[in-house]
This record gives C-alpha cells, sequence and structure tokens, in this order.
C-alpha cells in the first residue's frame, strides 16, 4: 500500500504532529509492502531545512504556500497529486487535520474517517478502529474505497522521536503564487498565549468540576506553580471560563504522560481519563468513593482537596 502522511508546517505544534505521524507508522504500517512519503505544508522559506528533520519516511515533499488556510492546502493537494494518487492519507489529530481528511476524501471520491485510533490493511480494504458513544466503545469500521483519507485521534499512538536519515529524497514546490477565486482577500495572524505544551508535562496537578469557583481554581493553580507542577483542568472547569482553554485535559485538550499526576475535585469521565491515562502514577483526591478516577487511580484519597493539597504544599516547601 502507498501511504501518505500530511503535515502543517505553518502550526506550531509541527513536532507534536511529526513525532505523531512516526509513532503511528511505526505501530501500523512499518510492516508488509507498505512505501510512504511525507508531504509537508510551510510559508516560511528559513523553516524548511527545518522541516526535513522532521520527515518520518524515507521521502518527503515540500509545498509552500502563502499560509495556511483550507482551500489553498487542497488546491495545493490536487496540483501535485495528479501524477499519483496515494492509497491512503493520514492527517494530524485535532479539528484541522480532520476538516482537510474530510474534504480531500470527497474531491478524491475515496472515503474517511476521523479521530482513527488503530488501522489494519486487509486486501483492498482498510479496517480502522475509533472510539465512540462518547469514548466508551472501540467501533470497528471497513473503508472499500480509496483512497482512504483518516486523521489521527490524539495519544493513538507513542509520539517517537525522529530518527536523522542519511538519504532522504525531496521534491519541492512552490504554490505561493495567486490562487483563483480566492475569498480571503487581507488576513492578520494575531499570536495566542504563549504556553508551555501540557503533552510535554513530567508532575501535572488538574482540577475539576469538585473546585467549584473560578477563586478556588486559581488557588490551586499557586499551589501547582509552588510545587513546580504544571496545571491542569478537566472540560467542565474550562468550559466554565475558570481558565484558558489551553489548560483542557483529554480528548478535546492536551493527552499526557507525566511521572506523577495529582488529579482534585476530578469525576474521572472516559474522554478525560483518555488524556492521563499513560501517567506513571495518578493521585486521585475526591470526597466521592463512587467516582470512576477513584477506580482508576494508583493512589486514592477520599477527602476535601482542599485540606490534602495544603498539607501535601506544606511537607514539600517546608
Amino acid at each position: 500500500m502507498i501511504f501518505k502522511g500530511i503535515l502543517n508546517g505553518c502550526a506550531s505544534n509541527i513536532v507534536a504532529q511529526a513525532e505523531e505521524l512516526n509513532g503511528f507508522i511505526r505501530e501500523h504500517l512499518s510492516c508488509g509492502d507498505n512505501v510512504g512519503s511525507t508531504i509537508f505544508f510551510y510559508s516560511k522559506k528559513e523553516e524548511k531545512n527545518a522541516l526535513l528533520g522532521l520527515v518520518p519516511t524515507e521521502s518527503a515533499e515540500l509545498i509552500r504556500v502563502a499560509r495556511y488556510q483550507p482551500e489553498n492546502i487542497l488546491k495545493a493537494l490536487e496540483t501535485v497529486e495528479n501524477a499519483e494518487k496515494a492509497d491512503l492519507y493520514l492527517f494530524p489529530s485535532g479539528f484541522a487535520g480532520s476538516e482537510i481528511a474530510v474534504r480531500w476524501a470527497y474531491r478524491m471520491k475515496g472515503s474517511c474517517l476521523v479521530q482513527v485510533k488503530q488501522i489494519e490493511c486487509s486486501g483492498a480494504q482498510l479496517i480502522a478502529k475509533k472510539t465512540v458513544y462518547a469514548n466508551h466503545v472501540l467501533g470497528t469500521f471497513k473503508l472499500t474505497q480509496k483512497p482512504f483519507c483518516i486523521s489521527l485521534a490524539k495519544g493513538s499512538a507513542d509520539s517517537q522521536a525522529i530518527a536523522v536519515r542519511d538519504k532522504l529524497i525531496v521534491t519541492e514546490h512552490d504554490l505561493t503564487g495567486p490562487q483563483k477565486d480566492q475569498f480571503i482577500k487581507h488576513s492578520k495572524w494575531i499570536p495566542t498565549e504563549t504556553t508551555k505544551d501540557l503533552a510535554a508535562a513530567t508532575f501535572l496537578i488538574i482540577g475539576g468540576r469538585g473546585m467549584h469557583t473560578k477563586e478556588n481554581t486559581q488557588n490551586l493553580k499557586k499551589i501547582a506553580d509552588a510545587l513546580g507542577a504544571d496545571f491542569g483542568v478537566s472540560r467542565p472547569v474550562a468550559m466554565s471560563a475558570w481558565t484558558p482553554m489551553h489548560r483542557m485535559i483529554g480528548v478535546s485538550g492536551a493527552m499526557t504522560n507525566p511521572e506523577v499526576c495529582i488529579v482534585a475535585g476530578v469525576s474521572g469521565a472516559a474522554a478525560f481519563y483518555a488524556g492521563i491515562e499513560k501517567s506513571k502514577t495518578i493521585v486521585a483526591i475526591n470526597t466521592d468513593i463512587r467516582a470512576p478516577i477513584i477506580k482508576a487511580a494508583d493512589v486514592a484519597v477520599i477527602d476535601d482537596y482542599k485540606a490534602v493539597m495544603a498539607e501535601l504544599a506544606k511537607i514539600i516547601l517546608d
């Protein structure tokens, strides 16, 4: 099977994208007669050499565009894929990857599935698995119409660093020229708050709905800062605007694997737990002994999180 990984080199998380794709390829496409290449979209010339160090396959196509905009990306793909179409296209996790996967499958008259965790090639078919029913069930799907276009699920594979290659076949395309029927005439990038990637945290403290108020959330963050831990929250906390959205943990936020993860006032829904299940040690603090997170934790403390965290800070900091 011929497969191609599509990476958005215009995004700030390009290293995470490449390592995620590398892990997925090694787990699911490294055996048999599979032949792969990587398509990198980028806009800044000075970033080209850095991107070449992130190629997880034996060959790469670098496509320079004026900016990342879905319609531009789709038209660029049509331009470079006219000669030789792949059987399988792999797109990054997240909304942008899923959007392009669906739209590309429609244009190529192929089949599509988003947020895929596992794949298995079976003759002319592709067997793909993804979580369904609020992440409680792993569903199996059969794709029969090529090309198969899938986006990866967050945490679908262990991210793996890219090995330096002695030989790399590179093809370059410059598609920065004006696009016909371009509906965006002017654009301006406004950078968001610079934050540490929670996916790389080694010590993580997470607050949940049990904090009850924004003030309590801020107090827990202060304790996390004092202990040298990164601070995250569950979805209900982020949706209540008690913290910025980038602190959200789970399938809608960061997928983490810290050495130590302390979870305070979190019930432990499946979508949240998926974001911490790879932690080496999970400590859950909750007043509800029946909360799902209690059964999943390595250490469970049935008590009010305020008293426990205050005492823990006193022990560590004194």
